[in-house]
């Protein structure tokens, strides 16, 4: 879900136009979502509640983030992966638990690695979102519907989703 163009600020959440931040929410709101627990995937999609995901991994709020660089930034794996390392040590410093996740488009393709990070503040999940340069996140209490968390203000061409909250 990253931005892929960096910004002169080095944020990278400016220069996207607003066509492709509206394109850009459509696609993540329709992804697929899968946390990775012991040998076993859970699925999970913005707008639907996540059972399955709650029942093995407890927390009160959950964040999906990557730091990967998808097309069409197209950054080399080795920089993808060390992108995803500087997260994990992040989260880690943070003390924030998280499991291994991935999005994909509903084709299965256009894979981001990323992680299930269990407990964070929505002011944290805000400024990783931020610090990692990703245009958005997936942000959802337990029990309630999964949300995509833009980090754009909304632009008036974007679909009415109810479950997209635009952060600016």
């Amino acid at each position: 879900m990253a931005d892929h163009r960096a910004s002169a600020d080095g944020t990278g959440l400016g220069a996207v136009p607003e066509a492709e931040r509206a394109r850009l929410a459509a696609a993540w709101a329709a992804a697929h979502y899968f946390v990775s627990v012991g040998r076993q995937e859970w699925l999970f999609r913005t707008g639907m509640t996540a059972p399955d995901v709650e029942r093995q991994v407890m927390a009160s709020r959950y964040l999906f983030i990557t730091a990967w660089n998808p097309p069409p930034g197209d950054a080399p794996r080795p920089v993808n992966d060390a992108a995803q390392e500087r997260l994990h040590a992040r989260l880690h410093m943070l003390g924030l638990a998280f499991h291994p996740a991935l999005g994909c488009n509903s084709q299965g393709g256009m894979v981001e690695h990323g992680c299930l990070v269990l407990d964070p503040s929505t002011e944290q999940a805000d400024a990783l979102a931020r610090e990692f340069g990703q245009g958005g996140t997936l942000f959802w209490h337990a029990d309630a519907p999964v949300r995509l968390r833009m980090m754009w203000p909304r632009p008036p061409q974007a679909d009415d989703d109810p479950h997209t909250d635009w952060v600016g």
